[in-house]
């Protein structure tokens, strides 16, 4: 199954390095209305899901894979809706994912990788923050 993921510059290394990736994380454990356990990942398009996730998760990397269909599990999490979403009117919505606890450069194809939203999610509070002035900087303390 093609999907892909957002991920950290420190995680892209170990990946690159050829490290297994190892992550118990229940989601819902940590207050996420989610189901899912473990590693995250998308099947829309990049420029579709940076919209809803990039308050929730880290942008530095956008890995697209390759990863055999049955080493994933398939779950569902609450992210914004950035159609009806506004900071003084949140909304969110279900989104599939796709999860696996651990993984490595054996186990699955890196197709591409991109730093082209690494800097997404810092510049649209910025620009929150422009538009709101002082109220924006507090939403984004607040909410961010």
């Amino acid at each position: 199954m093609i999907v892909h993921r957002f991920m950290s510059d420190l995680e892209y290394r170990h990946l690159m390095r050829g490290d297994t990736m190892t992550n118990t994380t229940v989601h819902k454990n940590r207050g996420r209305k989610s189901t899912s356990v473990g590693f995250c990942f998308f099947t829309e398009p990049p420029e579709e899901a940076i919209h809803w996730l990039s308050f929730n998760v880290c942008t530095e990397w956008c890995v697209t894979f390759d990863i055999p269909d049955q080493l994933l599990t398939k779950s569902k999490a609450h992210y914004r809706d950035p159609e009806h979403d506004s900071f003084l009117t949140p909304s969110s919505i279900w989104r599939t994912e796709w999860c696996l606890q651990e993984y490595s450069l054996s186990d699955v194809k890196v197709i591409g990788a991109t730093e082209k939203w690494k800097y997404y999610a810092e510049n649209l509070k910025r620009q929150v923050v422009e538009e709101l002035g002082p109220l924006g900087q507090l939403l984004i303390d607040t909410f961010c």
